[in-house]
């Protein structure tokens, strides 16, 4: 069932624990924009979609910090859109499939970053070095260095071709079980691993929305209910 308002059918004040999951379509009011689709990175520049491949590396680490890093950039220039505020206003859990780090620019205290962060790097030694740290802390000589070794480091996000951290997918799947309303935001949901997280917090009886601006076929079975609408005005309005 397709409705307007969230308000309508998940009153802020009736949930206690509320777990949102989001993807790109939260944040293209900050100026960022989605991946896939008629507009998307990867379709507009094909090239780059293949540079983001684990087994390509280092020779494309410099592609790596030209998406990564110019995307964490713009996103910290932004600031968080509404929408993220509103999620942060409403106490919410957020599992993101986004790296950008602008759910903790707007103040959210539980976020878990399942595809990695932008904001971070780690050096490509890692057997023998090891370094994680902001990346901001990154020498920035051609290719990027280690601060640490001198080794080439990388931004710290999923490629291709890579594991998710188990940790994280194991706290994802933790707070999807615990949920008594599960939001979806900015994204279908329909791809693993976070195609698995609806449907575990519907098994756990909590209530879960889609809310997708554009939607795509039938509402997923997963779902109680889907807010057509766009996630800025929808979230805004749901908190007030």
């Amino acid at each position: 069932m397709d409705v307007k308002t969230l308000a309508e059918v998940a009153p802020r004040d009736r949930f206690t624990r509320v777990c949102a999951l989001t993807g790109a379509g939260i944040s293209v009011a900050a100026g960022l924009g989605t991946f896939r689709g008629p507009d998307g990175l990867w379709r507009l520049s094909p090239e780059m979609e293949r540079a983001m491949h684990v087994q390509l590396l280092p020779g494309n680490v410099d592609a790596l910090w030209s998406v990564w890093g110019g995307m964490y950039e713009k996103a910290s220039r932004s600031g968080p859109t509404v929408a993220h505020r509103a999620l942060a206003d409403a106490g919410a859990s957020v599992i993101t499939q986004n790296v950008d780090e602008l759910h903790q620019q707007a103040g959210s205290g539980n976020v878990v970053e399942i595809h990695g962060s932008a904001g971070r790097a780690r050096c490509l030694d890692e057997a023998f070095c090891g370094w994680t740290g902001r990346a901001d802390e990154v020498v920035r000589t051609d290719p990027p260095q280690c601060p640490q070794c001198g080794e080439p480091a990388r931004p710290a996000v999923v490629l291709f071709g890579e594991m998710l951290d188990p940790d994280d997918l194991s706290t994802a799947r933790d707070l999807a079980a615990e949920c008594d309303l599960f939001l979806a935001v900015g994204t279908s949901g329909r791809v693993a691993p976070a195609s698995w997280l609806a449907p575990t917090a519907r098994a756990a009886g909590a209530y879960c929305v889609n809310v997708d601006l554009y939607p795509d076929g039938e509402l997923d079975p997963a779902f109680h209910v889907r807010v057509v609408g766009d996630a800025q005005d929808v979230l805004t309005d749901w908190v007030r």
